[in-house]
């Protein structure tokens, strides 16, 4: 589908030590919003991540043209 964004990220995005894994899926879809994929990794990265995470953490986004 032209303008889709595929989200790819590791584990230490959404997961917390001693939080159920769905409170951090629930943040991480409450931050993604239609944009560049620049824009997106960007807000992600800062409203999703941890200042100081446990583990790694990185994020791809790719969209889709024409």
């Amino acid at each position: 589908m032209p303008g889709a964004l595929l989200l790819c990220y590791t584990d230490g995005l959404v997961e917390r030590r001693g939080e159920v894994i769905d409170t951090g899926l629930d943040r991480l879809v409450a931050t993604v919003r239609a944009d560049t994929p620049e824009v997106v990794c960007a807000t992600v990265m800062s409203d999703a991540a941890d200042a100081s995470p446990s583990d790694d953490v990185a994020v791809l986004a790719v969209r889709r043209h024409g």
